[in-house]
């Protein structure tokens, strides 16, 4: 099996908190809705890494802190 990983322990913590807050803010609509909408994919996009493990756009930038010596 190939190891896809590279989100590292710290960085999926961060990643959680900056949903949980991002998704809160977006649900309870304390900005305009264009805001509101912005929020909520970036909060959607930063669980499903935080969950899966694995960030494409790290993987673009060659970032990995996942296996980071």
């Amino acid at each position: 099996m190939v190891d896809r990983d590279n989100v590292g322990v710290v960085d999926t913590a961060v990643r959680a908190l900056l949903a949980c807050l991002f998704l809160a803010v977006a649900v309870e609509q304390v900005l305009p809705d264009s805001v509101s909408v912005i929020l909520l994919v970036l909060g959607s996009a930063l669980w499903i890494t935080s969950i899966t493990g694995t960030c494409y756009v790290y993987k673009l930038l060659g970032i990995d802190t996942y296996h980071a010596n």
